[in-house]
């Protein structure tokens, strides 16, 4: 079992966001052990998951749906609004991968542009300390 402050050294997430995701609903209440929030391996994998979420720009509002349809997942009989639930999930992680995958598209382009700045910049110094040994 995980203490908030482990957790917190383990995704790199402070433990006073932790408390606010839980506050607004992005994770799920935890459990309590001796008065104190509690977190086993799988919780540690789920917080990771939301870290990664956040990190690529999905919205807190985005992770709160996606984290409240987890827990009907676990608390409903239906498989008709288990298949709701998981289209639901997977529309959502469908456009956030569209999102990102616009978003490398425009790091590469990027990315390309800085290695040309690099290479004419390098090619100037060159020609520069070349010009400078042949005046010695």
């Amino acid at each position: 079992m995980y203490s908030i402050g482990e957790i917190a050294k383990l995704t790199g997430i402070t433990a006073f966001t932790l408390r606010y995701y839980e506050k607004i609903g992005v994770l799920p209440k935890p459990r309590r052990q001796d008065g104190k929030r509690s977190y086993d391996e799988q919780d540690l994998q789920y917080v990771r998951f939301i870290h990664g979420l956040k990190e690529t720009g999905m919205s807190l509002e985005n992770i709160a749906a996606f984290t409240e349809d987890g827990c009907l997942l676990t608390h409903n009989d239906s498989d008709m609004d288990i298949c709701e639930i998981l289209y639901k999930r997977i529309n959502m992680l469908d456009k956030h991968i569209d999102l990102l995958e616009q978003q490398m598209k425009r790091l590469e382009s990027v990315k390309a542009i800085a290695h040309e700045k690099s290479a004419f910049y390098s090619a100037m110094l060159k020609g520069r300390t070349s010009k400078r040994v042949q005046d010695i």
